[in-house]
């Protein structure tokens, strides 16, 4: 992942997002974009494709909200740090189901943000893992993070995601030793699931 950061802000009220727009790039960092709510988001993300991380405002006051976004953000293995003004431990304990990469609770300094992607480029330094699976004439490559579940079914495996789900003539042993991710973990026979997406 590049990390010179390429941030898209997600806030429905402006003139935090432009404060927050003024401190990144006073620090050097560079702002795809600002979107107001869930769509327009979904819309940088898909026209800038360089987005390779978000700041997110949990309460978007749409129907959608921040853990909406944040759930294709994970589908995308783009990692996101959680904006907002809410510190109670439901919310906190809310956010968590989504693995942020932390969070900003508002008011923020700008100590507060920069030491709070200081944390996040350091540990996401490590390299994303993926795994390379045919679907129909292409091989696709899938992250590892964004599997939700494998089914086995005779010769093949289903392999489940939030967005799609890939049929893959292979075994269920043979998949596994190429995942080689303790977050994937056999529960049955016929099932891995991972543990990541699992909140109870």
């Amino acid at each position: 992942m590049d990390y010179n950061l390429h941030i898209l802000i997600v806030e429905d009220e402006l003139l935090i997002a432009e404060m927050l727009k003024d401190m990144l790039i006073d620090m050097e960092y560079k702002v795809v974009g600002i979107a107001k709510n869930f769509q327009s988001g979904i819309d940088l993300l898909q026209q800038k494709k360089e987005i390779n991380f978000a700041i997110l405002d949990i309460n978007l006051n749409e129907t959608h909200t921040g853990f909406d976004m944040a759930n294709t953000l994970r589908e995308l293995s783009i990692p996101f740090v959680f904006l907002t003004s809410y510190s109670d431990k439901k919310t906190i304990q809310d956010a968590l189901v989504y693995h942020p990469n932390a969070f900003l609770i508002k008011p923020f300094s700008t100590v507060d943000l920069y030491t709070t992607l200081e944390i996040v480029k350091k540990s996401k330094k490590q390299t994303s893992k993926f795994v390379i699976i045919k679907d129909g004439h292409l091989n696709v490559k899938l992250a590892v993070s964004s599997i939700l579940w494998i089914k086995s079914e005779n010769v093949y495996i289903e392999v489940v995601t939030n967005e799609k789900t890939y049929l893959v003539r292979t075994s269920l042993d043979k998949f596994l030793e190429e995942l080689d991710d303790k977050c994937i973990m056999r529960i049955h026979r016929s099932y891995l699931i991972n543990l990541n997406h699992i909140s109870d």
